[in-house]
C-alpha cells in the first residue's frame, strides 16, 4: 500500500514534465542554450545554421525573409512545343514587384487607355510608365489628362521632371479661362422738345 502511494506521488509530480519532454525539450535548460546544427543546403553558397536564433527565442525577430535561410533564385523552365525553345524565368523580385510598365501591360484596359493618351505624343510607352511612385499615381495622371483635355506628355513632364503635384501641374497647364464680361445695356428714352 505504501509503495503504491509513493509511485502515485512520483507520477503526479512527473505529469507536468511530460508535455515538455514529448516536445524534445530538456528540463532545466534555459532558452537559447544549446548548439545549433549546421548543415549544407543544396544551392547555397555558404554553410547555413539551422534552428532558432537567440533573437527569435527572445521574441525580437521581425517576420519576413531571414538571413539565416539560404534561398536561391526560384527559376522555372517552360518549353514551347511549337518552336522548341526553352525560356528561363527568374523570380528575383518576389510577388508584386513587377516594374510598372509590365504591371500595366498585364491589364489590357489600362494599357489601351495609356496607349490612347500617347497617340501623337513624343513619349514612348516605356518612358510614360517610368518615374511614377506606384500604379495609382500613373492612373490618376491619366485621368487628369483626359478629364482636363491636357496632353499626357506635358502632364508627365510637369509631374515627373519638374516635381510638381498633380493638382499644381493641371493648374499650370490648363489654359486660362477667358475673362467674363458682363454686357450692360443702357436704354435712352427719346425726349420731345
Amino acid at each position: 500500500m505504501r509503495l503504491s502511494r509513493i509511485l502515485m506521488l512520483i507520477g503526479a509530480l512527473a505529469l507536468p514534465v511530460l508535455p515538455a519532454a514529448a516536445q524534445g525539450k530538456a528540463l532545466g535548460k534555459p532558452a537559447g542554450v544549446g548548439k545549433p546544427t549546421t548543415t549544407v543546403v543544396k544551392g547555397a553558397s555558404t554553410t547555413v545554421t539551422k534552428g532558432k536564433s537567440a533573437d527569435a527565442k527572445a521574441g525580437t525577430l521581425v517576420k519576413g525573409n531571414s538571413a539565416d535561410h539560404a534561398k536561391g533564385l526560384k527559376s522555372t523552365t517552360s518549353t514551347d512545343t511549337t518552336t522548341d525553345t526553352t525560356v528561363e524565368a527568374s523570380d528575383s523580385k518576389g510577388r508584386g514587384q513587377l516594374p510598372l510598365g509590365e504591371k500595366i501591360a498585364l491589364n489590357g484596359t489600362l494599357k489601351a487607355r495609356l496607349d490612347a493618351l500617347l497617340v501623337g505624343s513624343t513619349l514612348t510607352y516605356d518612358q510614360a510608365t517610368t518615374g511614377w511612385k506606384n500604379q495609382g499615381q500613373l492612373v490618376a495622371a491619366m485621368n487628369a489628362a483626359k478629364n482636363n483635355d491636357l496632353s499626357f506628355a506635358s502632364l508627365y513632364t510637369e509631374i515627373i521632371t519638374n516635381g510638381k503635384s498633380r493638382e499644381d501641374a493641371v493648374l499650370f497647364l490648363k489654359p486660362a479661362a477667358p475673362p467674363t464680361t458682363t454686357a450692360t445695356t443702357t436704354t435712352t428714352t427719346p425726349t420731345t422738345p
